[in-house]
């Protein structure tokens, strides 16, 4: 008896987290990508643009507020307005390989917005060579 107990107390609690994240998050924003691979560049390479889009897939309006990163070497250009219901937005990222530490490259973009209070993480990865 106490087995089928501990079982039904376990179902319950696995099906009310199930319909936790099921839910949708208000302003919910999905990303095309969450790994961004820019392979072997060297110190001596030019600044790579990647282009990190969006969409709003909520039924509000969502704002970037903040695009913070993990290093100098990597800086993030958008627009500040409102991206309606539907809409997708571009995030600019630009990395300088002359200023990222020469070996394994990883470095995450945390995106805050209005559509949660903790940011959505993109990782960028790249090998740097001398």
């Amino acid at each position: 008896m106490r087995r089928i107990c501990c079982m039904l107390v376990l179902l319950g609690m696995l099906l009310a987290t199930d319909r936790l994240t099921a839910a949708e998050p208000e302003g919910a924003v999905a990303f095309s990508a969450k790994l961004y691979d820019l392979g072997e560049l060297s110190v001596e390479d030019d600044k790579q643009l990647l282009r990190v889009p969006f969409t709003n897939v909520s039924d509000k309006p969502l704002v970037v507020l903040e695009v913070r990163t993990s290093c100098s070497c990597t800086t993030v250009e958008y627009a500040r307005g409102k991206i309606l219901p539907g809409e997708r937005g571009v995030l600019n990222v630009t990395v300088d390989p002359s200023k990222a530490p020469v070996g394994n490259f990883y470095r995450v973009l945390q995106i805050v917005t209005t559509a949660s209070e903790t940011p959505s993480n993109i990782t960028l990865k790249a090998v740097i060579t001398n």
